[in-house]
């Protein structure tokens, strides 16, 4: 049996983070698109204390990436950089000693994953300031843990070593974010291995949701940041949807952000039920998920062509309903104060 937390942004998975990279004592892998200040040091403390430290980053300079590469190699540990200009190392996926993973949505930057001061979660918690973020943590199976560590070390062999100079890239303004209430407990659950299944690959994670588009027979409730209607990869889904939507399935979208007049036009046009997270009454949404049923995913892998194509991409999908429920009653709260699209 593994043993499942299921956590959200702002409210714990800071804090579950952080104390996930606290406790790794002999061996940690992490696969991340951005990791800033806020996580530079947990990484580089793990390398100086004798922990095995494999660090794997995309190769943009945007939220510190470059001199968390430079820390963490300071301290012992390695680093390897993914520079494909059509392929982006966009994963959020970490590995710790024989058995603990952890996989979210969110990059490892404050705006992304604040944390509690004094290492509490909801409700013990203060409040906190941050995008919407869902996260899984598995602990106790060596097997997820195997396939995990495998498939960051393949990537790392597709990677390259921290360059000197970095790709010139402009940051881009982080946008507002809120704090929204209520702020919730993680879930704690245990549940068979066979429950979970690790994807890898933006292509993987597409045909998954293809998968679970078509078999459910209740509801489809996604989240996403946007949703690039005119990319070639995401225009099957959308049409996934309709079929489901006209065959009674509950299908709703709640997007983290005001969307694009063509993508509203789209959605619009194939009759789709979508919102709009609100920040002056919540915060901005950044997490990637579906509920189908009693089906859950939580992915990094945003609704475009390169987050269902060639880039790195890394997904969980839970076969529990308890979790299903717990992301379920997430989104609800968000689209209760969502604007309708």
């Amino acid at each position: 049996m593994a043993r499942l937390t299921c956590a959200l942004g702002p409210d714990s998975a800071g804090t579950l983070l952080t104390r996930f990279l606290r406790d790794a004592t002999h061996r940690l892998d992490a696969a991340c698109y951005e990791v800033g200040p806020a996580y530079r040091w947990a990484l580089a403390d793990a390398a100086r204390r004798g922990t095995a430290v494999r660090l794997l980053l995309d190769g943009h300079r945007s939220d510190g990436n470059a001199a968390t590469a430079w820390e963490v190699q300071n301290a012992g540990g390695r680093c390897g950089v993914v520079r494909h200009r059509r392929c982006r190392a966009h994963w959020k996926l970490l590995v710790a000693d024989a058995h603990e993973v952890a996989l979210g949505t969110g990059n490892l930057i404050w705006r992304d994953a604040p944390r509690d001061v004094r290492g509490r979660v909801p409700p013990d918690a203060s409040a906190l300031r941050g995008t919407r973020e869902w996260w899984v943590f598995v602990s106790g199976s060596r097997w997820v843990a195997a396939h995990a560590r495998a498939r960051i070390g393949y990537a790392w062999r597709t990677a390259g070593p921290a360059p000197i100079t970095w790709e010139a890239e402009k940051d881009l303004l982080p946008g507002d974010v809120g704090i929204p209430q209520p702020e919730v407990a993680p879930l704690h659950v245990r549940l068979p291995s066979h429950r979970l299944r690790l994807l890898t690959g933006g292509d993987a994670v597409a045909a998954t949701l293809h998968e679970l588009i078509e078999r459910a027979q209740r509801r489809v409730l996604i989240t996403t940041p946007y949703v690039s209607t005119r990319a070639a990869r995401v225009r099957p889904l959308l049409h996934d949807l309709t079929a489901a939507s006209r065959r009674g399935v509950d299908v709703q979208l709640l997007l983290g952000a005001p969307a694009a007049e063509r993508d509203k036009s789209a959605l619009r046009a194939l009759g789709l039920t979508a919102y709009v997270m609100d920040v002056e009454r919540s915060t901005r949404g950044h997490a990637k998920g579906i509920i189908a049923d009693d089906v859950v995913m939580v992915s990094s892998a945003n609704w475009s062509d390169g987050g269902f194509g060639a880039n790195w991409e890394a997904a969980f999908v839970v076969a529990h309903r308890d979790a299903a429920c717990y992301y379920a009653d997430a989104w609800t709260r968000d689209r209760e104060v969502a604007t309708p699209l």
